[in-house]
């Protein structure tokens, strides 16, 4: 009976699964572990409008948006909150028994969640956490020491025996779950879309595999191309990855399956940040002196004088991506030619990229400054963009001139019209 029904549900207690950077539903360990409670579950997702990373967010929301629609008809109800806070006044509003989220990485999330976790337990209902966002977890690959590996090496060689024994993906409980929709519990918010923000991607799971076909069809050609900026052979699963839209597991099982043995570094490589770091304080910033400034701002603009550098923050500052090679290459500018701690790089990237991921962020910029050798900048330019496509697309003043001057117009300042581009550059490059 209908009202029998609701006398249950009105006396049931809930699990309350948090969403974080898993948003999605298959290979997802923390709706697995919801149904292993057994208890009906419902969803919720934490909205911080206030972000300095606006392109992020809507991808977020768009991500958000198509979870709801997928767990609604699983019976689940999805609940949007803007603050830790106003998910624990949900909590105890809902009879949560348990809030299972995915766990967090870095230092200051970890503090944050300490401070949640205390506050729940004022409330007498618990916090676990699992792992959704990496192929292993932070401690299943500790070596016997008790601290993670600090090289990448090492730790490649240990992921990849622990990944060649018994798969760690696919044992989803949650695949056929259904439960009837709470009818007691009031109405959740429609969760908000993209807000009118432009993004080269849609988020959400269903766009994260259909990507990732894509790059399939073309991934046989992937190490052989992957290092050029112009051909856009990379997998672009970057932002899927980091808002959960797709299981590492997964992809980590379909790489190596297919022997794209050069592509699945990349999952290894993400794996090892963030099993760095927790290892890292967050660091204060350094103290920045008025040529630093300068510096960093020519950098951020795209008006250096060095047309790869250039164009890539360009590309950035308009789409919210960049390829992995101008990544290192740009980080490796601004820390030992233009000498701007790398700090500010790290923040930099943490209000641009759409794939932002606070861990990884922080691992690459401290890899870019710590690297004692680093590229000869006109030598990489021709490398990664050896007929200037890229500089071209992104520079329109130098989209005249050929590829033998492209990348080093102060070269030839005397004999060219840069229309306005600098005609040499911010520092001392021969």
């Amino acid at each position: 009976m209908p009202s029998e029904h609701a006398a249950t549900v009105a006396h049931a207690m809930y699990t309350l699964v948090w969403f974080r950077q898993n948003l999605r539903i298959r290979d997802n360990a923390a709706l697995c572990a919801a149904v292993a409670e057994g208890s009906p579950i419902i969803g919720i997702w934490i909205d911080d409008a206030e972000t300095d990373n606006p392109r992020r967010a809507a991808f977020y929301r768009q991500s958000a948006a198509e979870l709801a629609q997928g767990l609604a008809g699983r019976g689940i109800p999805f609940y949007t909150a803007a603050s830790p806070a106003e998910l624990v006044r949900l909590a105890v509003r809902l009879n949560i028994r348990t809030v299972i989220a995915d766990t967090s990485c870095t230092f200051a999330e970890k503090l944050a969640d300490n401070a949640l976790w205390h506050e729940l337990d004022k409330h007498g209902i618990a916090l676990t956490f699992v792992n959704d966002r990496s192929v292993f977890g932070k401690t299943d690959l500790i070596p016997d020491g008790g601290t993670a590996y600090a090289d990448f090496d090492r730790y490649r060689e240990v992921w990849l025996d622990c990944f060649s024994k018994p798969p760690p993906a696919d044992s989803d409980l949650f695949a056929a779950y259904r439960q009837p929709f709470p009818e007691n519990l009031p109405a959740p918010q429609p969760a908000a879309f993209s807000d009118g923000i432009f993004l080269p991607q849609n988020g959400g799971e269903t766009a994260a595999w259909r990507q990732w076909r894509r790059f399939l069809e073309q991934a046989d050609s992937y190490s052989v191309l992957k290092d050029f900026s112009s051909r856009k052979n990379t997998s672009l699963m970057g932002a899927y990855l980091s808002a959960g839209c797709i299981s590492p597991r997964l992809l980590a099982r379909e790489s190596l399956e297919r022997r794209l043995n050069a592509w699945a570094d990349n999952l290894i490589r993400r794996d090892f940040f963030l099993q760095l770091a927790l290892q890292h304080a967050d660091d204060a910033p350094a103290d920045s002196n008025p040529e630093n400034t300068r510096y960093l701002a020519l950098w951020q603009q795209g008006q250096t004088g060095i047309p790869i550098i250039d164009a890539s923050m360009r590309c950035l500052y308009k789409t919210g991506g960049l390829h992995p090679v101008l990544r290192r290459l740009c980080a490796d500018f601004l820390c030992h030619t233009l000498r701007v701690p790398r700090h500010e790089g790290e923040i930099w990237f943490a209000r641009q990229l759409t794939d932002f991921d606070a861990a990884i962020n922080q691992g690459n910029w401290r890899l870019a400054a710590s690297r004692h050798t680093y590229p000869d900048i006109a030598a990489a330019a021709h490398k990664t963009d050896p007929d200037g496509t890229f500089v071209r697309r992104h520079i329109p003043e130098l989209a005249h001139l050929p590829a033998a001057v492209i990348h080093t117009p102060w070269r030839a300042a005397g004999s060219i019209d840069t229309h306005g581009y600098p005609a040499h550059p911010v520092a001392g490059i021969p």
